[in-house]
């Protein structure tokens, strides 16, 4: 896949933690699919996912559940999904991006707001971040915003995330 399909962006240095994101994904889709997460050092950050140009989680799935929907977004399809024993998907993923929801087996992932975008809108928690945190913009694009800043406090998160030794050392 090239950058020319649009995924999020989220920069950690702009994110107040608010949880808005959360929220808002949870009234478009009824279950978050952006997971607020709080750091050792103490600050909220959501976990989403990069829809990758390689998916590891798509890679990993038996059940061929997770793929790439005509957009480019990577998608869970619920349907062949049935909460798998070994949930490879969760532990192949990186990021952290795909949960286990409140209702029963399932699981969750980010799918860009398939339903808003079908309706030439972009993901609900765009249009919602009081700081503007978050971007909907090609892969290409999403890399020339990046800032020191940014890549700083996104290497915070992803040490939470995946700590490199004991105690996150």
């Amino acid at each position: 896949m090239s950058g020319e399909h649009k995924i999020l962006s989220i920069d950690y240095s702009k994110c107040i933690g608010c949880e808005t994101c959360e929220s808002v994904c949870k009234f478009a889709n009824d279950t978050p699919r952006i997971h607020m997460t709080r750091t050792r050092d103490g600050v909220m950050a959501p976990l989403y996912c990069h829809h990758c140009e390689k998916p590891n989680c798509a890679l990993v799935c038996k059940r061929g559940a997770i793929r790439r929907d005509r957009d480019g977004a990577v998608i869970l399809q619920t349907m062949h999904c049935r909460g798998c024993q070994t949930k490879s998907c969760l532990v192949a993923c990186p990021f952290a991006a795909i949960f286990e929801t409140d209702k029963g087996v399932m699981l969750a992932k980010c799918d860009l707001c398939a339903n808003r975008r079908q309706l030439g809108l972009g993901p609900a928690c765009v249009d919602m971040c009081p700081c503007g945190a978050i971007a909907y913009v090609a892969r290409a694009e999403a890399e020339a915003l990046e800032t020191d800043a940014s890549r700083a406090a996104f290497a915070r998160v992803m040490e939470h995330i995946k700590p490199s030794g004991p105690a996150g050392k």
